[in-house]
């Protein structure tokens, strides 16, 4: 009987840490998938999973062809979504606010939220939509917090720094996080991001321009023009721009706990 429980428990205890996290710290391509039509818009998935805080977690690739437009289904407002735009003029509308921003500009729509796209352009324009639940879910606080935005990209203030440049986009409580940050990253050829360092925060890496050579744990990985870094919790990380131009990024962290 002790054996049964203790092979029960293994079974109970492995299934438990494959749901919590079957996504593993590395690069994720986009390229290794298939993009898939569905209606006006293409689907290219770059990675699909879960982690240590998100029950969902996903990030794709959609391009519209000129002159289209596309609503996301109903199902998607169960998520909180960030997206930003890879190339082209990308209309967003977020209730009643529209805006027409290119390479870079982002909107984060909050869990309950619509949104709806529309190219106007003669040429197709893609963006990444990074859809997020987590496992300490507050629609409340999230509202409470401030509403979904927009954020053209030549509205955002640049640091400038030996390293390169850096933009602060926006750090607050979001309808999935206690805190959710997100900065852009502009890093000069031969620099480091910064040392190896650890964080209890997941993190994802969203390359926009140019080359890096990422530390993940003791491994090393090549990264390029569209691929995603994921960072697990307290896994040692850092940054090299291995290019011969700078490179550019978004840090997309979250924090589940207050104590993040």
């Amino acid at each position: 009987m002790k054996f049964i429980t203790i092979v029960c428990f293994t079974f109970i205890t492995c299934r438990l840490f494959a749901q919590i996290d079957s996504l593993h710290a590395g690069v994720y391509r986009s390229r290794d998938n298939k993009p898939v039509t569905n209606g006006t818009v293409v689907t290219q998935k770059v990675l699909s999973g879960t982690t240590l805080d998100l029950s969902h977690f996903e990030l794709n690739i959609l391009t519209l062809s000129e002159n289209k437009i596309y609503t996301p289904p109903q199902d998607d407002k169960k998520s909180e979504r960030l997206i930003v735009v890879k190339s082209g003029l990308l209309t967003i509308t977020l209730g009643d606010s529209t805006k027409t921003v290119g390479p870079g500009s982002l909107a984060l729509v909050l869990a309950g939220d619509g949104v709806k796209f529309k190219n106007s352009s003669s040429v197709p324009v893609s963006w990444y939509v990074l859809n997020l639940k987590s496992t300490n879910e507050n629609i409340k606080r999230g509202h409470d917090a401030g509403s979904s935005f927009i954020k053209d990209w030549n509205s955002l203030t640049a640091t400038i720094t030996p390293k390169g440049e850096t933009r602060q986009v926006f750090d607050r409580p979001t309808t999935m996080f206690e805190r959710f940050d997100v900065h852009a990253t502009v890093l000069n050829n031969g620099f480091n991001s910064h040392d190896p360092h650890t964080h209890r925060a997941e993190e994802l890496i969203l390359m926009i321009n140019g080359n890096s050579q990422f530390q993940i744990g003791q491994a090393k990985f090549h990264a390029g023009v569209g691929d995603a870094v994921f960072m697990a919790s307290k896994i040692p990380h850092a940054a090299q721009n291995t290019g011969q131009a700078p490179c550019s990024y978004y840090a997309i962290q979250w924090h589940n706990l207050k104590a993040d």
